[in-house]
């Protein structure tokens, strides 16, 4: 017979190990996540043509919103697959060297020349502040 027996239970936690439990796998769904918010961010949506502008109405509005340092949405004049690209959200930074320098609304800085810019409109401001983080 086993009279003097004893059990000794011993956990991982004895050893060091701290179990995250639903923790652990939320790394894994994220990446999935971010990866489907891709994909759906490269399809570009069915964008229409805005009004093609003139030079001189795309210099004034530049003009303006340079010296304003208000933010414009700018239509680019290129299409991928039969649909323009979303606007460019951003502020006009300068001009120099036949190009735009321009601070787009999630921090990067490009430029462009006036002729790829098919629109171009004043935003309204709130929407600047409020989508840029």
């Amino acid at each position: 017979m086993m009279e003097n027996v004893s059990i000794t239970y011993v956990t991982p936690e004895q050893f060091g190990y701290i179990d995250r439990g639903i923790l652990k796998w939320q790394g894994m769904l994220l990446a999935d996540q971010t990866d489907a918010l891709k994909r759906d961010e490269n399809e570009p949506a069915e964008i229409k043509p805005k009004e093609e502008m003139t030079e001189v109405e795309i210099s004034e509005v530049l003009h303006k919103a340079f010296l304003n340092d208000a933010p414009i949405a700018i239509q680019a004049n290129t299409m991928r697959n039969g649909s323009y690209y979303k606007d460019v959200l951003c502020k006009v930074a300068g001009y120099g060297g036949g190009k735009i320098n321009l601070d787009v609304i999630d921090g990067r800085k490009t430029n462009c020349a006036i002729d790829q810019i098919r629109n171009i409109e004043f935003m309204d401001v709130s929407d600047w502040y409020d989508k840029r983080k």
